[in-house]
């Protein structure tokens, strides 16, 4: 069985929770988190499991203890107290050891707060203190082994606190068999990269069951510790990848099919100023216009600022922002580790349940403790953000040299982005004018070619380029271009008027003459028509005068015959 530990992350590592009714030793230095931690496993036990627990203290007075449990969940102390129990181990100042040294006191105390309160977890923190004032380690080994062996048998699931500089090989003497000893061991320590903290978790035994192996980055915050753990795999979010969402600009959703594909994850890449943050900003705004969630993540920018720089060109985003739709948060990358900006963006996405989120730039956790820690840290957030559904858009400062070849972005994010959106400029005559590229789009039909961005106040469109003879032009050039080509066109158009006017003017002079010959041909027709009536009118009179003339004649009948 498993006893969830309720701290984020952790129980995953531990594949479900620390073993129940065992005992696990927690080893770390100064400033780890150990205290924090076993508070934590109590206050998240009988704040969400219902199982009361015990403290069993040997360095921080039952005071404070209460108050930083109240900090830790931001429950009043009275209502704590009904769940949780603190026990004072401490020592007093003025303590010397000398002879025997034995528990059975406090193993007494402890064993009838667990019978009467029904304890389900114990923390002992600090116990190497109750044993540095005995000089004579044989017997701290001896009541060391007694304390564990009644925490095995106490019916409760046990944390004990050890302080270790680095790992188990530095820690007191005493406790050198506690690795042995207890069914679990975990080692916290603080470690410097790139002059900034690093905290580590590691699980070095856990008896009897699975855990994940490994070095795991953790933060301590407000909250209490947080353990960043990535699935070993990507697992795709039911809906992923069916349907379209809108890039907020409409000639950037026609080159991509509608827009970016549910679920995925897009770079946009480019030097400063080629309008990254504008196109991230345009795609929050699309979707907390369509009643999404929206996140975003700025990184040595405030938030503040990026909201009032995007609604000079018509994106209004501080109405989603006071709704509540939008959530902005901004951190200066180089004032934690990368694994600690994680651990905050996993936080805020479990709070805040986005379905759109822009990390801006992204490539700024370079500086959050070196490269190696930085892409792995990117993985990790592809990783998160698809597992949950989670459409993304990273933005990425591209250097002078890979934004001219598009061969490569910083943190080699290109590679495992769904889709890539290359900015960058096209300089001509003074000046500077954006373009944009979609190198890839995963299983889209994309243009391949390239666009012309086009900022005013009225927003953000994408134009054709403008290409002549082979040159692509822009900004000035192209505006100088199209004046000539329409007044090109306007002077071609004035000619062909004035050759049209020409034509129908012949036209109407060629209808008149051909009217006029046909009105004198309709006459000539006429007339031939009455010469011709005339002449067979003629040839009628003639034949009937001849006839009548025989008849006067009378002439013989032969001779009629011969007429």
């Amino acid at each position: 069985m498993r006893t969830l530990s309720g701290i984020p992350g952790l129980d995953a590592i531990l594949s479900g929770g620390f073993p129940t009714d065992r005992t696990v030793v927690v080893m770390g230095g100064a400033g780890t988190g150990k205290t924090v931690m076993g508070m934590q496993f109590l206050a998240q036990g009988a704040a969400l499991y219902g199982e009361p627990g015990l403290m069993l203290s040997f360095e921080e007075s039952p005071e404070k203890l209460s108050s930083d449990f109240a900090s830790l969940t931001g429950l009043p102390p009275e209502v704590l107290s009904a769940q949780v129990t603190i026990v004072d181990g401490r020592l007093p100042d003025n303590t010397v050891g000398n002879g025997d040294f034995d528990l059975s006191g406090l193993l007494a105390i402890i064993e009838l707060e667990v019978q009467r309160r029904g304890i389900k977890r114990i923390v002992a923190d600090g116990i190497d203190n109750l044993f540095a004032v005995s000089r004579d380690a044989d017997i701290a080994q001896r009541e060391i082994t007694r304390f564990l062996s009644w925490l095995n048998t106490c019916g409760a699931t046990a944390l004990v606190t050890v302080k270790a500089r680095h790992d188990v090989a530095e820690i007191p003497t005493a406790f050198a068999f506690a690795e042995f000893a207890a069914d679990g061991v975990l080692v916290l320590r603080s470690d410097v990269s790139s002059e900034l903290q690093r905290r580590i978790l590691r699980v070095v035994k856990l008896r009897g069951s699975a855990f994940v192996n490994g070095d795991h980055a953790y933060s301590i915050g407000n909250a209490g510790l947080r353990v960043l753990y990535a699935a070993p795999r990507t697992r795709l979010h039911p809906g992923s990848f069916v349907d379209r969402c809108s890039t907020g600009i409409e000639r950037l959703d026609r080159m991509l099919e509608g827009g970016y594909r549910r679920g995925t994850t897009t770079l946009i890449s480019g030097l400063p100023g080629a309008s990254k943050t504008t196109l991230g900003a345009s795609f929050l705004a699309a979707g907390c216009a369509a009643g999404e969630r929206g996140l975003f993540i700025g990184f040595d920018e405030p938030a503040e600022q990026m909201v009032i720089d995007v609604n000079s060109v018509s994106i209004d985003l501080e109405q989603y922002r006071q709704s509540g739709l939008l959530r902005t948060e901004s951190y200066a990358a180089g004032s934690a580790i990368a694994d600690q900006h994680y651990l905050n963006i996993e936080a805020l996405v479990d709070e805040h349940q986005p379905l759109r989120v822009v990390i801006d730039p992204v490539s700024a956790l370079l500086k959050s403790g070196g490269s190696a820690i930085a892409e792995l840290v990117s993985e990790r957030l592809v990783t998160l953000l698809k597992s949950r559904g989670i459409t993304v858009v990273f933005t990425a400062v591209s250097e002078a040299g890979a934004a001219l070849t598009l061969e490569g972005t910083p943190m080699r994010i290109s590679t495992i982005a769904d889709t890539w959106i290359h900015l960058s400029f096209a300089s001509r005559g003074g000046e500077r004018n954006r373009t944009l590229t979609v190198v890839k789009s995963r299983g889209t039909a994309h243009s391949p070619q390239m666009r012309e961005i086009l900022i005013s106040k009225s927003g953000v469109t994408l134009d054709d380029v403008y290409s002549v003879d082979g040159e692509v032009l822009f900004g000035t050039a192209r505006a100088y271009r199209e004046q000539q080509t329409h007044a090109d066109m306007l002077r071609q158009e004035r000619a062909l008027a004035a050759d049209m006017r020409r034509l129908d003017g012949e036209h109407s002079t060629v209808v008149a003459e051909a009217q006029a010959v046909q009105t004198r041909l309709v006459a000539l027709a006429q007339r031939r028509s009455e010469l011709q009536d005339a002449a067979e009118a003629l040839a009628r009179e003639g034949a009937v005068s001849a006839m009548l003339l025989r008849e006067r004649r009378r002439p013989d009948p032969e001779a009629l015959q011969t007429i």
